[in-house]
């Protein structure tokens, strides 16, 4: 992943589409579930950046790769109970989203090598 463009893009486009479906759940009525959407995109974007550094860190980069995304899952889910329980949800699946957005750059990325 490193030098391929891959994380910083992934990072670029989740935050751009957590922006983007922050707005467009206010337009229809339900901030709070945009903003825990967001949070939750702009998290998982981290995820592809954190999983760069920790290629070159002594230990199992499965192991990295599970704390990695289960403490991000852990801290999306404890910033939607915050905003309101019941949009808790949507950080979990901005995070969940984020990790298609990094697979689809990155598939684009080797069809395009």
């Amino acid at each position: 992943m490193i030098g391929s463009g891959v994380p910083r893009r992934t990072a670029v486009v989740c935050s751009a589409t957590a922006v983007v479906a922050f707005l467009v759940l206010v337009y229809f009525g339900q901030p709070r579930a945009g903003l825990a959407l967001g949070i939750g995109l702009a998290l998982g974007g981290l995820n592809g950046l954190l999983a760069s550094r920790s290629v070159d860190a002594a230990g199992s980069f499965r192991l990295l790769s599970l704390m990695r995304i289960g403490l991000l899952s852990t801290a999306a889910l404890a910033v939607g109970l915050l905003l309101q329980p019941e949009t808790a949800w949507g950080a979990v699946a901005g995070v969940a989203l984020s990790q298609f957005v990094m697979s689809a750059i990155a598939l684009r990325s080797v069809l395009r090598a």
